[in-house]
């Protein structure tokens, strides 16, 4: 499994590599636009958590553990987010899809699973045996939309993560394996075809 910085596209969306001289500002503004869709975002605490979280996001992408991608209309012309992979295993051929954000317009679209089945397909494209994702407890859209996937929820970390603002967070993890994918890549196909 060799997962590396790629531009994915198709109808609905496309995933360029996160370049913060480019996608920082607009990433910003969403954030600041539209501060409830970030209420149980891991990194946001007190002061300015929008600077901590691009800090985080360049810190990972130079340690290898964050593949960061810009979610951009199919045209590319609107900025509509973030998605990453979070610590990909060459060894145990595995990846995490998260740090997920969207622009509120993108939401009830086709945006999110045009960008999981291209994230999903190209992983599994590259050998990955199991993708997981992991999900604030608190967040019930969130896991509703991961097993909307077709995810299978494997249980809760209780006491998982101490966040920015103190909460301690309980987990919960889901995960697609590469025998569960033909199935699930149908799904999403079913789902994407009925966006048109």
């Amino acid at each position: 499994m060799n997962l590396a910085p790629v531009t994915l596209a198709d109808d609905h969306v496309r995933l360029v590599p996160f370049d913060p001289g480019t996608h920082a500002g607009p990433l910003r503004e969403m954030a600041e636009r539209a501060p409830e869709q970030f209420l149980l975002w891991s990194h946001r605490g007190p002061g300015d958590w929008i600077r901590r979280w691009l800090d985080n996001i360049a810190q990972r992408a130079a340690a290898g553990t964050m593949i960061p991608f810009a979610v951009l209309s199919a045209d590319g012309a609107d900025y509509l987010g973030i998605t990453s992979y979070l610590d990909p295993s060459v060894v145990n051929r595995g990846v995490e899809i998260g740090m997920t954000a969207y622009a509120p317009h993108a939401a009830g679209t086709a945006i999110n699973p045009a960008a999981k089945r291209l994230l999903l397909a190209h992983a599994f494209g590259e050998r990955a045996l199991r993708v997981q994702f992991q999900v604030d407890a608190r967040n019930k859209r969130s896991q509703a939309a991961v097993l909307k996937l077709g995810a299978k929820k494997e249980g809760v970390l209780r006491n998982h993560r101490v966040l920015q603002d103190g909460f301690v967070r309980d987990t919960v993890f889901f995960s697609i394996l590469d025998r569960e994918w033909p199935d699930v890549k149908a799904r999403l196909d079913a789902r994407l075809a009925a966006f048109g």
